[in-house]
């Protein structure tokens, strides 16, 4: 045997003698060359067989020529030739694609495990009453928001709501606002308008009309309000709903 690919074996002679086979020994011999043939260091090879020898016990090494060949010699690692058993021999460092393989084979049997679960694949959780997932469906939300359903707007119980078309107080839609669409107050402050704006039948004597009688008492910020007041009222149709609103707070 060649002196260097004797050397290179230093650490496995014991198993090395073991081996009966002529025809193996010459195998071995063959590896060892091809592999310093093709660029990889002695000290490389050497360092090998020590750890992968250091890692068994020699009771359970049966063939040491198969185990040589098989186990001790061959590189171990990914395509990247500087990759030995997951970590750069030149660096030292931990290869990262072997490191992107173990996830992948570890992400591929948590896949298929979850599926045989009957659980989500992606996020191992039970499907929701409608048999989906209800992460992967806010996920795909997050990812799609034109593609999210909007949620249903929820009407009111109850009769129809509706604005004042005068004052824009929220109000009950029936009996006479389906016709006129105000409210009350200021339904009958149109009606005292419109009774105020008719011809009279007859002319009649009154007495002195005062400015308060003939406007509301309120005001409109620091101005005085200019609109007449509700009969029997001395505030008009919008102040008397302040007024109200006032009362109920």
């Amino acid at each position: 045997m060649n002196p260097q690919i004797y050397a290179v074996l230093e650490p496995v002679h014991l198993l090395l003698e073991r081996v009966n086979s002529d025809f193996v020994v010459r195998q071995i011999a063959r590896a060892v060359g091809r592999q310093l043939r093709e660029g990889t260091d002695a000290e490389r090879l050497h360092h090998r067989l020590t750890a992968r020898f250091s890692k068994v016990m020699l009771s359970e090494i049966r063939d040491p020529g198969r185990w040589l060949l098989g186990v001790a010699l061959p590189r171990w690692g990914c395509g990247f030739q500087d990759c030995e058993a997951g970590v750069l021999w030149s660096t030292g460092k931990d290869c990262e694609v072997c490191a992107e393989i173990v996830q992948d084979k570890t992400a591929a049997r948590r896949h298929a495990q979850r599926i045989e679960q009957g659980l989500c694949p992606e996020h191992g959780t039970r499907p929701g009453p409608g048999g989906h997932c209800v992460d992967c469906v806010l996920d795909d939300a997050i990812r799609n928001p034109a593609s999210a359903p909007a949620p249903a707007q929820r009407e009111p119980e109850g009769p129809p709501r509706g604005s004042c078309g005068d004052c824009g107080a929220r109000i009950v839609v029936v009996g006479r606002a389906l016709e006129d669409g105000l409210c009350k107050l200021c339904r009958e402050e149109a009606a005292a308008l419109a009774a105020a704006s008719a011809p009279a039948a007859a002319p009649r004597q009154a007495g002195p009309v005062t400015a308060e009688q003939q406007t509301c008492s309120g005001r409109d910020g620091t101005v005085p309000c200019g609109r007449k007041p509700l009969p029997f009222r001395n505030v008009c149709g919008v102040h008397r709903v302040q007024e109200l609103a006032g009362e109920v707070a």
